[in-house]
C-alpha cells in the first residue's frame, strides 16, 4: 500500500514515468511517508547509505557506471546540507543527480522549530533547477505540484545534464495510514526537438486524427512566407482554426482576429460544440488571455506548446507536449508525416461566427474616437497601442494586413508605452501611429523630448481625466462617486508640453472635431509630429465597452450553420 498524500503520489507516479528508479536513501523520520511508499513498489531499487555526504557521492558513482538518472533522499535539517560537495561535483561533471530533500512546512522557518533552515536555497548556484513542492490541499495545489515536478525532471537532461533539487514539505511523518492501493498515472510533460523520427511524427499526427484542433497565436512570432505556407498546409490538412488578435500580426485566411468579440457572440451550445480537443500554442501573449483560460481550463483537452521557448508554460493546466523547434519546422513535419485529412467544418464554424459581430457605432466617447482612427488608418503604416482600455477597444475594429500592430503586452503595464512607440518610429520609414490613454501618456511624457522623435509620429490621446479601466469592475452605485485615488483623477491637458517639443496640437470635444482631427492625423504628407487630444468622461468610456458587447448582433446568423452545429451536438451527446 502507498501513502494517500497526493504530493507523494504525484512524485511516485512521475518518478516511474520518467524512468527514475535508483534511489539512494539516508535514514531519518521526516521522509518516512515517501520512502515507505517507494519500498512498496518493486519498480524502485533503493540503496541505503547512512552518511548523506557519502550517499550523494555514491549516487554519482551509480550514474557514472549506468548512465541513468539517480535520486538521493534524506530527512530534514542539516542532512540536506551534507549533499553539497557531491552536488557541486555533479554540476561540473554534468551528471543528472536528483536531490529530494524532505522538510518541515515553510511556515515554520526561522521560528525556532527543530531541524529547520532554508533548504531550498542551499544549492542555488550549483543546480539547474530548484523547486519547492506545495502541501496539496485542493485541485489547484495538485496542478501546481505536478507542474513543479515535471519542470524539475525535464531539467535534469534538458540542454545538457545536471543536478536538480526538489524540497518536499511534510506536516507530519507519523499519521499516514498508507491506504492508497496503487500509484495513479498523472500528467507527464514531454519535450521534443527537431530530431524526432518520422515514426514519432506519425504518432503525433495520429493524435490529431478526427480531432478539433485550435491554434492560439500570440505576439512575437512573425508570419513569414515560409511559416505561412507551412501553417496553410497544416490548417487545411487538420481542419484547424487559429485564434489570435492584432498584436500577433498573424494574417491568415483561417485566423479569427477579433477573438475578444467572438467570445460574446458564441451561444451556449456553440461553446460546448466548438471546444477543442487539442490546443497548439504559438508565440507569447494575447489580449483574450482571461477569456481563453476560463473557456479551456474545464475542458478535457491536450495542450501542445510550439516554438523555441523551452520553459513549461501551462496556462490551461493541460500541457502535455513541448515542441522545442522552429514553428515552421513543426507544422511542416507533422503535416508531411500524416497520411490522412480531417474532414469537417470546425474551422469554418469559428470563421463564420467571427464575421457576424457588427462594428461599434457609439455615441461620443473613447470608443468613438478610437474607431474613427482605426477606420481611417492608411495602408502601410505602423500602429502602437498602450495597455488598458486602449488595446481592448482597438480590437473591435478591423485593420489592413499591411499595418503592423505592437503593444507592450508582456506584463501589461502602462509605463513606457510611448517611449516604445517613439523608439519604434526613430528608425522607421513608415508613419507610426500611437493610441494611448491619459495616465499612460502623462506617466511617460518625458519620452516626447527624445531627440530622435520622428516627424511621422502620430498620437491619439484619450483624456478622460483618470484611469477609466480601474473603475471597470465597480458597480453603477459605486461609480456614482468615483474614488479619486483609484484612477488618479486630474484636470491636466497635454497641450503646453507637446507644443513646446514641436508637435502640431489638435483637440476634440465632439464627434465632428474627432473626425476633423483624424483627417489631419492621417495626412502623412505633413512632415511634423501631430497629436490629437480627445476629451471624454470616465463613465461614458467605461460604459461604451459593455454597451457594445450587449449589442453584438447575431440576427444575421446563417441558419444552415446553426443546424449543423445542433446536429454535431446531438452526435457528440450520443457518443
Amino acid at each position: 500500500m502507498f501513502s494517500g498524500n497526493k504530493m507523494v503520489l504525484q512524485l511516485l507516479s512521475l518518478l516511474k514515468q520518467y524512468g527514475i528508479r535508483k534511489i539512494v536513501v539516508s535514514p531519518g523520520s521526516r521522509h518516512f511517508v515517501f520512502v515507505h511508499s517507494l519500498e512498496a513498489d518493486s519498480f524502485f531499487k533503493l540503496y541505503s547509505v547512512v552518511d548523506e555526504r557519502s550517499a550523494a557521492f555514491f549516487a554519482l558513482g551509480l550514474m557514472q557506471q549506468t548512465g541513468e538518472i539517480v535520486a538521493v533522499t534524506c530527512s530534514s535539517g542539516t542532512a540536506c546540507m551534507n549533499y553539497g560537495s557531491a552536488i557541486v561535483e555533479a554540476y561540473y561533471q554534468h551528471l543528472p543527480l536528483l536531490i529530494l530533500s524532505s522538510d518541515r512546512l515553510p511556515q515554520f522557518l526561522n521560528q525556532m522549530e527543530d531541524q529547520m533552515y532554508d533548504q531550498l536555497d542551499t544549492f542555488t548556484n550549483c543546480t539547474k533547477y530548484q523547486g519547492q513542492l506545495p502541501v496539496v490541499n485542493n485541485a489547484f495545489d495538485e496542478w501546481y505540484c505536478n507542474r513543479i515536478i515535471n519542470e524539475a525532471f525535464l531539467e535534469l537532461t534538458h540542454h545538457g545534464n545536471g543536478p536538480v533539487h526538489l524540497n518536499i514539505p511534510f506536516e507530519a511523518h507519523d499519521t499516514d495510514r498508507f491506504e492508497a492501493k496503487e500509484i495513479p498515472v498523472v500528467r507527464k510533460i514531454n519535450i521534443s526537438t527537431s530530431s524526432l523520427t518520422s515514426e514519432k511524427w506519425e504518432d503525433y499526427g495520429e493524435q490529431l486524427k478526427g480531432k478539433k484542433v485550435m491554434i492560439v497565436w500570440g505576439q512575437s512570432v512573425a508570419m513569414t512566407k515560409q511559416l505561412e505556407d507551412a501553417v496553410t498546409e497544416f490548417t487545411r490538412n487538420f481542419d484547424a482554426v487559429i485564434l489570435t488578435d492584432k498584436i500577433s500580426n498573424c494574417h491568415h485566411p483561417r485566423a479569427v482576429t477579433n477573438t475578444t468579440v467572438v467570445w460574446r457572440a458564441l451561444r451556449p451550445l456553440e461553446r460546448v460544440v466548438l471546444k477543442p480537443d487539442i490546443v497548439i500554442s504559438v508565440g507569447a501573449n494575447y489580449i483574450f488571455n482571461n477569456e481563453l483560460k476560463g473557456y479551456l481550463r474545464p475542458a478535457n483537452m491536450k495542450h501542445w506548446q510550439v516554438g523555441k521557448e523551452d520553459k513549461v508554460c501551462d496556462p490551461f493546466r493541460s500541457l502535455t507536449e513541448i515542441f522545442e523547434m522552429e514553428e515552421d519546422f513543426f507544422f511542416r513535419a507533422i503535416t508531411a508525416n500524416s497520411t490522412f485529412t480531417n474532414e469537417g467544418e470546425y474551422a469554418d464554424s469559428w470563421l463564420n461566427i467571427s464575421r457576424l459581430p457588427l462594428l461599434p457605432t457609439p455615441d461620443y466617447n473613447e470608443l468613438y474616437a478610437i474607431g474613427a482612427l482605426m477606420n481611417s488608418l492608411p495602408k502601410n503604416v505602423d500602429l502602437q497601442l498602450a495597455n488598458s482600455c486602449t488595446i481592448r477597444m482597438a480590437h473591435f475594429f478591423p485593420t489592413d494586413s499591411s499595418i503592423r500592430v505592437n503593444c507592450n503586452r508582456g506584463v501589461n503595464g502602462i509605463d513606457g508605452s510611448m517611449s516604445t512607440a517613439i523608439g519604434f518610429s526613430a528608425d522607421n520609414l513608415r508613419p507610426t501611429f500611437y493610441i494611448t490613454g491619459d495616465l499612460s501618456f502623462f506617466y511617460d511624457m518625458n519620452s516626447l523630448w527624445i531627440r530622435h522623435l520622428s516627424s511621422k509620429m502620430r498620437i491619439l490621446l484619450i483624456n478622460n481625466g483618470g484611469g477609466a479601466v480601474m473603475y471597470g469592475s465597480l458597480n453603477n452605485e459605486m461609480r456614482k462617486t468615483l474614488p479619486p485615488h483609484i484612477g488618479a483623477e486630474h484636470g491636466m491637458s497635454a497641450k503646453g508640453w507637446v507644443e513646446s517639443v514641436g508637435f502640431k496640437y489638435l483637440s476634440a470635444h465632439s464627434k465632428e472635431e474627432v473626425d476633423e482631427g483624424v483627417k489631419v492625423l492621417c495626412d502623412i504628407t505633413i512632415e511634423q509630429p501631430i497629436i490629437l487630444e480627445v476629451f471624454t468622461t470616465i463613465n461614458s468610456d467605461i460604459d461604451s465597452i459593455g454597451e457594445y458587447y450587449a449589442k453584438v448582433n447575431r440576427k444575421n446568423y446563417v441558419e444552415k450553420l446553426l443546424s449543423r452545429v445542433r446536429a454535431k451536438a446531438k452526435e457528440i451527446l450520443k457518443n
